[in-house]
This record gives C-alpha cells, sequence and structure tokens, in this order.
C-alpha cells in the first residue's frame, strides 16, 4: 500500500485510500482493459486460436488477470473501436465470435 505500515482511520480510508483506489480502477478500466481485450481477441484471431463462444467469455477470458470489477458490456464498444482503429478487424457476429479483416 502506498501509505506506509501504520494503520489509518476510517476517514482515512474514505477521504484517501478508496478515492485513490476507484481512480485506479477507473483508469484501468477506461484505457487498460480495452486495449489488453482488442490486442488478445487480435492475437488469438490472427493465430486462429479463437474459440466458438461468445464476445462476452473471449473478453473475460483476457481481462482474468485484472483485479478489477468492470462491466464488461460497457467495455465492448471501446474494445470494438481499437480492433478496428489497431488491428483492422471488425466483429460480425458476437455469438459465436466472428471476426474478419476491415476493408
Amino acid at each position: 500500500m502506498i501509505r506506509g505500515n501504520k494503520d489509518i482511520t476510517d476517514k482515512e480510508f474514505k477521504e484517501i485510500i478508496l478515492p485513490f483506489s476507484n481512480n485506479f480502477d477507473e483508469y484501468i478500466t477506461n484505457y487498460i482493459i480495452p486495449d489488453v481485450a482488442a490486442f488478445y481477441l487480435a492475437n488469438a484471431h490472427s493465430r486462429k486460436c479463437l474459440t466458438d463462444s461468445p464476445l462476452y467469455n473471449h473478453i473475460n477470458s483476457a481481462i482474468d488477470l485484472f483485479n478489477v470489477d468492470c462491466n464488461i458490456n460497457e467495455i465492448i464498444p471501446q474494445v470494438e473501436k481499437m480492433l478496428k482503429v489497431k488491428y483492422n478487424l471488425i466483429i460480425v457476429k458476437t455469438n459465436p465470435l466472428r471476426m474478419k479483416k476491415y476493408m
């Protein structure tokens, strides 16, 4: 933890630690997770490793490493945008997931 090894009060937790933690979680959810999920999908697609699972399940597998509670349905649009912009891929079907090169 950033504050050191002393115990903290409930007030310090609510006013210092909790806002820090929430801010960190928000950053991870908005910037890191969509990027990692898009890379995961693009890499799996190019190596023909995608199983016949829904998009939701693939994204969930990609973000298992993170200890952040996020709503996958809220990050799907970001993942779709990154797939298109960074990897030239579009999702043509979500269940089971199917992607193709964007023209």
